[in-house]
């Protein structure tokens, strides 16, 4: 488990394709991309969240990541905040603990940097991403999360 430089950056952008491909079949309201445009529009991988991204690692052994958490600290005024932005594990990696283990890396940032409120996005049907985020303590929230989407 190491926390990338940001000149390693690209290292996490076979998983990202990968991750994007995976998910969007489940937002059919969303266009759906091919390889080579989500290839395209991930050409060059930079910390675009707004405040402190941090990219814990797992490598896979030939150059690669067997799978990456990417976690973002911020402050909106009420208190330093977390969020795990994305968690990925290539699918030959799944079942060894590596999600385990970068979850556990992206808590254990929570609190040595004080974060007062942390959370995490996913589908209610992810039932793996969801056992996962449980085991790391999240809970499910009493919160209702609207969204907004722009008509076209």
């Amino acid at each position: 488990m190491e926390r990338l430089a940001d000149e390693e950056l690209g290292l996490v952008r076979p998983l990202l394709v990968d991750l994007h491909l995976h998910e969007q079949p489940h937002y059919a309201d969303h266009p759906q991309l091919t390889r080579a445009q989500v290839e395209a529009s991930l050409s060059e991988v930079q910390p675009r969240f707004t405040g402190e991204n941090v990219i814990f690692a797992v490598r896979d052994g030939v150059g690669g990541l067997a799978g990456f958490c990417w976690v973002v600290l911020f402050d909106p005024g009420t208190g330093l905040e977390g969020e795990v932005a994305e968690v990925y594990v290539a699918e030959s990696h799944r079942g060894q603990g590596v999600g385990e283990a970068l979850l556990r890396r992206a808590v254990d940032l929570f609190h040595e940097r004080g974060v007062t409120l942390g959370y995490v996005w996913t589908r209610s049907d992810n039932r793996a991403a969801t056992r996962l985020y449980r085991s790391a303590g999240f809970e499910p929230t009493t919160q209702l999360v609207l969204t907004w989407y722009p008509t076209s």
